[in-house]
This record gives C-alpha cells, structure tokens and sequence, in this order.
C-alpha cells in the first residue's frame, strides 16, 4: 500500500543510507526537459518494460513523483504489483518539488554524462582535439561503442572494440585513439586502459564522431571492421586479474550469497557481456552509458556475473567507482530460461470490434508509426484524461500493458473498453504507409535530436550540456563521486551524498 509524504519528507529520505528507488513518472518528454537530479523515469506509458529493466527482487522503498495525482497513484499501484518495492508518493508531484526550489536538471542518462565528465576532471585522460586527430592519423583507432551503433555510423578506419574488451587487445608500443559518438564512452574507454597500464600512447578524441563533423571530418557508414582479431584469452584473464588485483575488487562467491540470503541482505544479480550473450544480458559499454536505464535502487548490493571474466571486472570497477557497492560473482552465469506467455487480451480477432467509436493505440509511438490498424489514433496512457466517457474504445496494446491498462481505466472511471494483443491482429487489416504526428510524441525526447544527422547546431548544444552538468552538481549540492585514482573500498550511493548536501 502506498503513502504519501510531503516534500521535507522526501528530501530527509532521500539523505539516508535507506534502500530507495527514486522514479519519475511522468512522460518521456517531460523528464528530459527537466527532473530531480538522480531521479530516473519510469514514465506511465512504458512502466511495464521501465520497471523491468530497473528492478529485480530487491527490497526497499520507491519514492515516487509525478504530475498527475490519479495516474501518479494507478502508477504506484504497477510498482506494488510488479516489485518488492514499497511505494511512497510526493505530494503535490514535481510543480511541490521545483516551488522548494529542489535540484532539477535535464537530458538523457544525465548521471552517467555527468560522471563521464568527472572521470576527465579527476582521471589519466588525454584529449586528442578532432582536428588534430584528423591530420595526424594513430597506428590504431578504436570505436568503443556496442556494434550496431559502430555499424551505423563511425569515423573513418575507426575499429569496433567494446570498452570492456580494450584490456584483451594484444597490440603494444602503438599509439591509439578512442571515442564515441560523443564524450562519456570515450572517456570511460580512455580510463579503461589507463587502468589496465596499458603499454601504448592512449588519447581519446573530444567529442568523439560529434567533434569530429563540427570539425569538418566525415563520417563513414555500414561499417564492419572489428578488433576480434587482435584479441586473446590469455591477455583477457591477465587484465581481469589485474584489475581485481590492483583496485583490490570483491568477489561474492557461494558463502557470501548463501549469508546474505540468511540475513535477508538483498542483493541484485546482473549478468553483463559485450556480446550480449547469454540472454537478457547488457553491455557493460551501455551498463556504464546509461546506468540510470537498468539501475536503481540505491544502498543495496550489485553481484555482476557474464561469461566474460574481464566484462565482469570492468563492470564492477566502473559501477564502484559511480557509487554501487558491485562485486564481481566468482562463478560462471547460467543462460537465462525465457518462460512461454500466455495472453489475457482476447485470443482470436473479431471484425466487430472495429466498430468502436475509437480505435486507440497504446504501444510507442515509434511502434504505431511502423505499423498499426487502420483507421487508428496513438494515444499514450498519460493521455487517457482526454478520452470521453461516451466512447466506446479498442485500445491495441502489447501483451504487457493490458493488466494494468484495465486498472487505470478503472481509476478513471472509463467506460471499459475492448484489449486486444497486437501480436493477434490480422495481416489484412494492418496499415504500414507512412503516417506523421500532428504534435511530437510525448513519449519521445525533443533533446537535441539531430545531433547524430548533421544538423551542427544541435551537435554543439549537446556537447555544451555535457560540459555544464558538473557546474550544475556544484551550484545544487556537491559532486557525489571521489576522484578517480582513491580507493574503492567503501562506495557511498551517489544519490545519497549528493542529497546530504541539499537543504530546503
């Protein structure tokens, strides 16, 4: 059961070493425009996917904001069913948080952009600028990012070699060039093998394949070349045992997790590999990216296993360093057994169900625009408000949605409307014409959206962001995160410290 706490209330929360999940709710658009700092979003058209993304078993409170009190409540109702978490909403939702004059700042995956930016603050990086990388061209250049954003677009004889795998490269006395498509990838990157003492001249290119266009260069497209010839499983385990030996990394073997359990110490278990396999695992290059998409609940133990023992250990190093208190699981990670679904929407299609006054869709609207029943409209559930209690409604979901629709729908006091699976509509009746949407989803983010299309205005406004949200830190509270080259020995939660120096 949920309750609601005033803003002092929270604010004193949020300053403790409490297990806490602190969600914004509200839309994808709304969130990226402007939020708590640290807060991550869950927003109410998606929360399905968000949550299970962000939460495990784990035990703890989630401190909820919103905007809308009734869809804010329907919201917390979905945590309580879907986690262990227990619910506790701000009153008054984010217009009580900013008339407090609480920190607020913008942007996507600010809490790792931010930290990617401390990391060049406090670490071994050596900026190379795009135009001099452009005119004096390295022995290696390496593209650090997962490979389908490699192949899409990078810079010319650039490499595709993950972060996690640059320790296992078995080339040296060579000199080298990192990036990204921006800066926090490859800055991480560029600390990375300076960790490792790593036997070549190492420079990262600022701004990455942004920097490179504002400077001129060109980008090159379908690109296919990766390092995997310059790997070995020797140089793999060497550089993994000496990162666990050298930031003195703690393994959480059977003993540890069978106490654990005991106590009822909850910890989660995450399993990480650059080649995304076994299934439902991540990245480590997009786990250190956009850590606030897959984590959450602060305080509470991380345990990161994958087939990969240096992915492993570079997760744990850099998930330490961001404030989690991450051990590196001393046994191989078993594949994930994927359950079969069964349905609650209707099995079958009926035609009589396109008589409805309305016929909704309520999947994203990158979906809707892909593909979607004729004569449909896309409406996310934030909107739900505007429908009339007249209309007699189809609403298209996927399989996810349709439990919770049905509550929301309730809270609203909606005429009950017919749920139907996407996956069971017929091949005839769907439309894949190009469609447009009269105003911008507000699923979707209007942050700088062409940065990566050559629109150079908005290359320059993203990269200028990056560069100011550690000054935003300082003006709101302090910078949560030690210098990089001090201990790891006892990680405080980032959302915490951070707090502990904001006052109403």
């Amino acid at each position: 059961m949920s309750r609601v706490i005033q803003v002092d209330e929270a604010l004193q929360l949020v300053q403790t070493f409490e297990r806490i999940a602190f969600i914004d709710v509200r839309d994808r658009k709304a969130y990226v425009d402007e939020h708590p700092i640290f807060a991550v979003n869950a927003p109410v058209d998606s929360i399905e996917l968000q949550i299970n993304q962000l939460f495990d078993d784990e035990l703890g409170i989630a401190l909820i904001i919103g905007d809308n009190p009734i869809v804010t409540n329907w919201a917390a109702a979905v945590i309580t069913d879907a986690t262990s978490l227990t619910p506790q909403i701000i009153d008054g939702g984010f217009d009580a948080w900013k008339s407090h004059r609480l920190p607020t700042w913008g942007g996507e995956y600010t809490p790792s952009k931010a930290f990617g930016e401390w990391v060049e603050t406090t670490g071994n990086i050596q900026n190379i600028q795009p135009e001099d990388a452009i005119t004096t061209p390295p022995q290696y250049q390496f593209d650090v990012r997962p490979f389908e954003e490699y192949r899409r677009f990078s810079l010319p004889n650039s490499i595709h070699c993950p972060t996690a795998r640059l320790g296992a490269l078995s080339i040296s006395d060579s000199s080298i060039y990192l990036h990204c498509a921006g800066r926090t990838r490859g800055i991480i990157a560029a600390q990375t093998l300076a960790d490792q003492d790593f036997d070549a001249s190492i420079f990262c290119i600022t701004g990455g394949t942004q920097g490179w266009e504002l400077a001129g260069g060109p980008r090159s497209f379908n690109n296919q070349y990766s390092a995997d010839d310059f790997f070995s499983e020797d140089t793999t385990a060497v550089h993994a045992k000496h990162l666990i030996k050298k930031f003195k990394l703690p393994i959480a073997t059977h003993d540890h997790e069978t106490k654990w359990s005991k106590l009822e110490t909850p910890f989660r278990l995450i399993t990480v590999s650059e080649d995304l396999m076994p299934l439902n695992a991540i990245s480590p290059t997009t786990l250190i990216q956009s850590t606030d998409q897959y984590l959450n609940t602060h305080n509470i133990r991380i345990v990161i296993q994958g087939p990969n023992q240096l992915d492993c250990t570079v997760s744990v190093l850099w998930l330490r360093r961001m404030g989690w208190d991450a051990w590196l699981r001393d046994r191989f990670c078993e594949e994930s057994v994927v359950s079969e679904r069964t349905s609650s929407a209707n099995i079958g299609w009926n035609d009589a169900w396109l008589n409805a006054d309305r016929i909704i869709d309520l999947r994203s609207s990158k979906a809707f625009k892909t593909s979607r029943i004729n004569g449909s409209n896309w409406m996310p559930r934030s909107q739900f408000h505007t429908i009339s209690p007249a209309d007699k409604c189809l609403f298209v979901c996927d399989y996810s949605q349709i439990k919770h629709t049905r509550k929301l729908v309730s809270a609203l006091k909606l005429p009950a409307p017919i749920y139907v699976d996407w996956d069971v509509i017929p091949q005839e009746l769907i439309d894949t014409s190009t469609v447009s949407f009269e105003a911008h989803p507000s699923d979707q983010a209007l942050f700088f959206p062409d940065r990566h299309q050559g629109n150079l205005k908005h290359t320059k406004g993203y990269l200028d962001w990056e560069h100011s949200l550690l000054p935003t830190l300082k003006d709101n509270g302090d910078i949560p995160w030690i210098p990089i080259n001090e201990s790891l020995d006892h990680p405080k939660s980032h959302l915490t410290k951070f707090y502990q120096k904001v006052h109403l």
